[in-house]
């Protein structure tokens, strides 16, 4: 992900020092808003005033049940009124005790998205997810920004356990709750086609004989090992947004990450709403995190990666990301198939309508990174079986990719994602082989030679540059480094990029026309001498063909001379842009893989999402006519934006828009040059500098 690449020769460093307020995004209380709670039962089992509402004017229309098919109301035994609350984006019913619930209880809920009415949704009940002494609940339904709320749990009322309560969770969920037990603010009446709030019948899942319960991830039924595997494949990782990207506050995770060796997939969805907006995913995956970590008692998110609708994929389970090859966090999300599994939820619905094509490549491009470095084959058995479901026969081996309701009584992940379950395995085995090396051709058998050869020296780049001065690179924004080595010296242009394709940022060297390119961050590791350009030029460097290489582009006055490799020669590409004045910026502004321009002029910038002539696709304003403009993917969410330095101070900002920064810190000095990229290849931005 390319950055701000060029850097000058001007750097004097002889410590770091970090100072600064981290917001709500990196996990700070000061946006934070309190969980609302409506109480339904109480500590004794009995309803509150809140929980029937909604049963007196059912009770009091035979007329309107016969219309809408509504089951007798003493089979009833909660409906609230419509109920106006503060916006949130996840709702879920939970009560004491995991298998309190009756077997007989269904849990329906509908929510007001814009002034509209959505359509009543069933929540399935979750099992307790192998966590000792968890709250049992209903799986989480999202909602896009909800003003309001109404509940039905049909039964006998006098069999539903204690402290059944409904949790609305904002879009930045403290631990603090509000509790609604007596009154509550009164919402819209439903349309008058449904003025009554009529309770829908059990969805056919309900109809199974038993759920799942919560048992020891040992228990999950194992046939025989399965024994299909591959040799292991370092198959690039997709973009991912980081826990930190999205604003997970850690504080709330109690949960000690325990890993275990990667066998298989568990594919989910989740319920609630399809109509949220790019904006509003983040909130759904915190108000996910806040359900499941505090509400639940799990101490952390369920599922390992989270998917939106338009195949942006979030870290949720923590050590997810950073899993070591071959193992993942045990999860939250299928007990008792939690330990060797990696679970996958798309967020959105999607029983009755289809998925959208970039989730399920997102799933796949996920597996095939999973599968490809562990050497498992997709389309293989995994050696597990179902316990029996409506979808799987008791005892039935179960692949290494398949789905919530192949476990469990559930109709998790809808219809269109079930249906799909072979070309996802298949799809991501053909994105391994893709990145598995063709096999060496077989040698051609020669005559044995009269007299023994001397076997041929090992081909080596003799560096002819002398190193003296120092590069420090920060993983993560404190002030000690990661890594350190010599390279260069206080005339050295240094440039940032990932050379050769593997998702980790290296650095080159500039003398003249001359660029010596390093493989690692380390001594000794030069990999390529290339000339391009004229000496005087002023260089850039992106991914400009989205092949996931960054290479090297020239400009002279408003000329652009880019090449797609890292080699000597012509340029592939020439255009005309902006204005000789402008201060050019590089970055993949718009998440295509893609590295285009954008120029700043004083404040304002001008960004381009193709390597085109023509007027810019976005302009904002930022900062100040003298700061110092870094560029860097800086929460994982595969789009670059902006930082401002003015001074050791940094203004971070995580989209591309005006207002205030997202992130402000401190860091190095005032003469301090900075690089920036990402050393470890974890999909996140970071500072770097290097000391004469």
């Amino acid at each position: 992900m390319p950055l701000f690449r060029a850097v000058r020769p001007t750097l004097v460093v002889t410590s770091l020092v970090l100072a600064g307020t981290i917001p709500a995004a990196a996990g700070a209380t000061s946006q934070e808003e309190p969980v609302t709670v409506v109480a339904l039962t109480s500590a004794d089992g009995g309803l509150t005033g809140l929980a029937d509402e909604g049963l007196q004017p059912l009770q009091q229309s035979t007329r309107s049940m016969r219309a809408q098919s509504v089951p007798n109301p003493d089979g009833v035994a909660v409906l609230t009124a419509p109920i106006a609350t503060d916006e949130f984006y996840v709702a879920g019913v939970t009560w004491d005790g995991a298998d309190a619930l009756p077997q007989d209880a269904a849990v329906f809920i509908r929510v007001m998205e814009g002034g509209a009415w959505q359509d009543w949704a069933q929540l399935e009940v979750e099992s307790a997810a192998d966590e000792p002494g968890a709250t049992g609940g209903t799986e989480p339904y999202i909602a896009a920004g909800a003003e309001a709320v109404q509940v039905q749990i049909t039964g006998d009322a006098q069999r539903l356990p204690a402290n059944v309560r409904l949790s609305l969770t904002p879009e930045w969920p403290g631990e603090e709750e509000v509790v609604l037990e007596e009154d509550a603010p009164v919402a819209e009446l439903a349309p008058a086609t449904d003025p009554l709030a009529p309770v829908p019948a059990a969805l056919p899942f309900q109809q199974q004989p038993a759920r799942a319960s919560a048992a020891p991830a040992a228990q999950a039924t194992v046939a025989q090992a399965a024994t299909t595997t591959r040799a292991a494949v370092s198959v690039p990782r997709p973009s991912i947004t980081s826990r930190a990207g999205w604003g997970a506050n850690e504080s709330q995770m109690t949960w000690r990450p325990s890993y275990a060796d990667l066998r298989a997939t568990v594919i989910h969805h989740t319920a609630g709403t399809n109509n949220y907006t790019q904006a509003q995913s983040p909130s759904i995956v915190r108000g996910i995190y806040s359900y499941h970590a505090i509400t639940r008692g799990w101490g952390d998110i369920g599922y390992n990666f989270l998917i939106d609708k338009w195949g942006r994929i979030y870290e949720g389970r923590s050590g997810s990301l950073a899993s070591p090859t071959g193992k993942m966090p045990v999860g939250a999300h299928a007990a008792p198939f939690n330990t060797g599994t990696v679970g996958l939820s798309v967020m959105g619905d999607y029983t009755k309508v289809g998925v959208p094509s970039a989730a399920m490549n997102a799933m796949a491009d996920i597996l095939a990174w999973q599968f490809g470095r562990a050497g498992l084959t997709a389309t293989a058995s995994s050696g597990m079986v179902s316990p029996g479901t409506s979808a799987r026969p008791k005892g039935q081996t179960l692949g290494r990719v398949f789905a919530h309701r192949d476990v469990s009584a559930t109709a998790c992940p809808g219809n269109d994602i079930y249906s799909r379950m072979g070309w996802l395995a298949r799809a991501a085995d053909q994105r391994v082989d893709s990145a598995t090396p063709a096999p060496a051709p077989k040698p051609t058998p020669t005559p044995a030679p009269t007299t023994p050869a001397k076997p041929a020296p090992p081909a080596t780049i003799t560096d002819p540059l002398k190193h003296t001065a120092m590069v420090y690179l920060n993983n993560d924004w404190t002030p000690w480094s990661s890594v350190h080595f010599a390279l260069g010296d206080k005339r050295s242009e240094v440039f940032v990029g990932d050379w050769d394709g593997d998702g980790t940022d290296t650095l080159a060297i500039r003398k003249g026309n001359t660029f010596y390119v390093y493989g690692r961050n380390a001594a000794g590791s030069l990999q390529s001498v290339v000339q391009y350009g004229r000496a005087n030029d002023e260089v850039l460097v992106g991914d400009w063909d989205g092949d996931g290489t960054d290479t090297f582009a020239v400009r002279r006055g408003k000329t652009f001379h880019v090449k797609n490799t890292v080699s000597s020669g012509d340029a592939d590409h020439v255009f005309v842009y902006g204005r000789t004045g402008d201060e050019v910026l590089v970055g993949d502004w718009d998440t295509d893989g893609e590295d285009t321009f954008a120029v700043r002029r004083q404040n304002v910038f001008h960004v381009k999402n193709r390597i085109t002539g023509g007027p810019a696709d976005t302009v904002i304003t930022y900062g100040r006519a003298g700061d110092r403009v870094l560029v860097g993917d800086w929460d994982g969410d595969g789009v670059d934006t902006f930082a401002v330095r003015r001074g050791i101070a940094y203004h971070v900002k995580n989209r591309i828009t005006g207002g205030p920064a997202d992130l402000v810190l401190n860091y190095g000095r005032r003469n301090d040059v900075v690089l920036v990229g990402d050393w470890n290849g974890d999909g996140t931005d970071t500072l770097g500098v290097h000391r004469p």
